[in-house]
């Protein structure tokens, strides 16, 4: 009896629609439609009408033995399914013209940060990825997909469910670490990433230190106890202010198998791109779409799919994972082919992600002071590969898609915040001691003076926030490369600071105007890889600055071309709070002095001095931007609300 059900289980998973196939290069899926409504308040975009909302759930499964899938850590010991499969849930949102003779062949996939969507950064809407804002990407006529690779985001945001590994059915233990910084003075609880496999205190350690540059002291376990399984309360030591680091350590269980955050954007991305209508796929009848038809005339998707174009843009940790992602192989879908046509890591540094790890935490990621030695923060940097001086291994971010011939065009993108806290210049240097050449598919650009979290910071930083809008920038190159990958057009050159021109300079080098009067003087600290025991550090440097001490190299909006102040991409921790560390991912402002009598000894001219006509800074202003429209910085209707702004045309 017990056999047939197995053998009834097995041939109804082979026969339900989207869900299996005997086909081992495609993906095996089920797609469940939860709601499916007219977006935008019924809004229409111009010649692509009114959008719609598909919220979803894909039901997938995966072959742990496929060649393929073997580098995802620790698929082997997850349980399977009576046919072999391992099946986990991801949650996905869809947003498309509801005509779809109106939409282009065109897919933006939004890789979600923290369960967020970040379609709002790209049209103006703030923080509401269901807000219209003024419609850019809507009026592009192209389709937009988000959908989970984490598993441990909040309730009621896009996540996925993944299995947790095992062996022989036993449960999985392995060391762990969990960090806080309470950025206060009375915070007494940590919670833990994995379940305590055992609440005997004598199997984990509690430390603190005052920066990640001291010794670790550890603390007696009187000083602490378990509340259960997923999390302690201490006893905050006196000597250690609000900024002071407690680092947890034990011994977790039941580890999940996060590294399947790769594969489920593959192998959706690639089920959107080629399943037919037939297999339950809503993106199949997009008009204009390669098509041919079965022996009874029904239209099937070709090896081309319904997508001319698919391209990938993730910001902060999902550009982190766009790059690990295409590191890691999985530009390459089960039957060889791309799976994105461009891809966009915003904001990523030189770092990877925390993701395809045994006790993997997507979430976590190597900062200065804040988690420094987290995993994901190693060679390779650069995109071309090269021999690591440090290590002595050949990699590159893009050697696996070299060899399969599976490699996107590519924008990287970072701000001058990214080259403190990320070790942007080995994107450039690939940890060498000189400059490496981009390959061809690839474009990097650096935003002079930009914050990696633009207008925000915390109680904790010395200074105001930098609140630098470079989004027309992002705007316009997400806008060039969907022109680049249908072949419309080519995009602008990389503009990245380079050694050999004199760009770059290691923080010993690095010649910061003297303002030390406003309270302002440069880190003396960044981040840093953390290099192999008995090897040198891999060399780190910063963007120059001019005599305001705003960015010299990248991409300079017309408010550093015309400045009326200095726009820091990094800030400092005020006293109590370690200070002098780098304070997070925010940067600062200090305006300039009104005129030389309110300056004292700034050295930096005050606004009166620097623009004696009144005009004068709006003619710089708009001299920039006219500059960078030029050079495909800024979308025209970007670059006349920025001429407005200073009353231009």
């Amino acid at each position: 009896m017990r056999l047939a059900v197995r053998h009834l289980i097995l041939l109804l998973a082979l026969t339900m629609p989207g869900l299996a196939s005997a086909d081992p290069a495609k993906p095996q899926l089920r797609f469940e439609i939860q709601s499916r409504e007219v977006a935008f308040d019924g809004e229409s975009f111009s010649a692509h009408g009114q959008y719609e909302k598909i919220t979803a759930i894909a039901h997938m499964r995966i072959d742990p033995k496929a060649p393929d899938n073997l580098k995802i850590v620790d698929l082997a010991l997850a349980p399977r399914s009576a046919d072999g499969m391992v099946e986990y849930d991801t949650d996905v949102v869809i947003i498309r013209p509801v005509d779809t003779a109106r939409a282009r062949q065109v897919m933006l996939y939004e890789v979600v940060n923290r369960g967020m969507r970040l379609l709002a950064m790209m049209t103006g809407a703030g923080y509401d990825a269901d807000a219209a804002g003024d419609g850019l990407i809507m009026r592009q006529g192209y389709t937009v997909v988000a959908s989970g690779w984490q598993s441990d985001v909040k309730p009621a945001l896009i996540d996925s469910r993944f299995p947790v590994a095992t062996r022989g059915g036993r449960p999985i233990t392995g060391r762990v670490s969990a960090e806080r910084i309470f950025e206060d003075l009375t915070g007494n609880q940590i919670a833990l990433p994995y379940a305590a496999a055992s609440l005997d205190q004598s199997t984990a350690t509690l430390t603190v230190r005052a920066t990640g540059r001291d010794d670790p002291a550890t603390l007696p376990v009187s000083d602490w106890s378990f509340d259960n399984e997923r999390g302690i309360t201490l006893t905050r030591p006196e000597g250690y202010d609000a900024g002071a680091i407690y680092r947890f350590t034990y011994v977790a269980r039941d580890p999940v198998v996060t590294g399947l955050g790769f594969a489920a954007t593959r192998d959706l991305i690639t089920w959107l791109r080629h399943a037919s209508a037939e297999d339950g796929n809503p993106l199949a009848d997009i008009a204009g779409a390669p098509c041919e038809k079965d022996p009874n005339g029904k239209c099937v998707a070709t090896s081309g799919g319904a997508y001319s174009s698919a391209v990938a843009f993730g910001g902060s940790q999902s550009g982190r994972y766009l790059r690990d992602f295409l590191w890691q192989g999985f530009n390459r879908d089960l039957a060889g082919r791309k799976v994105f046509d461009g891809i966009i890591p915003f904001i990523p540094g030189a770092r990877q992600t925390f993701t395809n790890f045994r006790f993997g935490e997507p979430g976590r990621f190597s900062r200065q002071h804040e988690d420094h030695d987290v995993p994901g923060f190693g060679f390779p940097y650069a995109y071309a590969t090269l021999t690591d001086p440090v290590t002595g291994r050949r990699d590159g971010i893009m050697q696996s898609c070299r060899q399969d011939g599976t490699c996107p065009k590519l924008f990287h993108i970072d701000t001058g915040g990214e080259f403190w806290q990320a070790a942007s210049s080995l994107v450039g240097t690939g940890g060498t001691a000189g400059d490496v050449a981009f390959p061809e598919d690839v474009r990097a650009f650096m935003i002079a003076g930009g914050a990696h979290a633009t207008g925000m910071t915390m109680p904790a930083c010395k200074f105001p926030a930098n609140a630098l809008n470079y989004s027309p920038v992002v705007r316009a190159l997400v806008l060039s490369m969907v022109d680049w990958t249908t072949g419309h057009s080519a995009p602008p050159d990389s503009r990245w600071p380079r050694l050999d021109k004199g760009e770059l300079a290691t923080v010993e080098e690095l010649e910061f105007p003297n303002i030390a009067s406003r309270g302002l003087y440069k880190p003396k600290a960044l981040n840093q890889p953390i290099a192999p025991i008995g090897r040198p550090d891999w060399p780190i440097h910063v963007p120059v600055v001019d005599a305001d001490g705003n960015d010299l190299p990248g991409i300079r909006m017309p408010e550093l071309s015309a400045p009326g102040g200095t726009y820091l991409s990094w800030s400092l921790r005020k006293p109590g709070f370690a200070e002098d560390e780098l304070c997070l991912i925010f940067g600062s402002y200090l305006p300039l002095a009104d005129n030389a009598e309110t300056r004292g000894d700034d050295p930096r001219p005050s606004f009166a001095e620097r623009y004696p006509d009144p005009k004068a800074r709006a003619e710089r202003y708009i001299a920039a931007t006219n500059a960078l429209n030029q050079q495909g910085f800024l979308l025209d209707e970007d670059a006349a609300k920025l001429r407005k702004k200073v009353g231009g045309e």
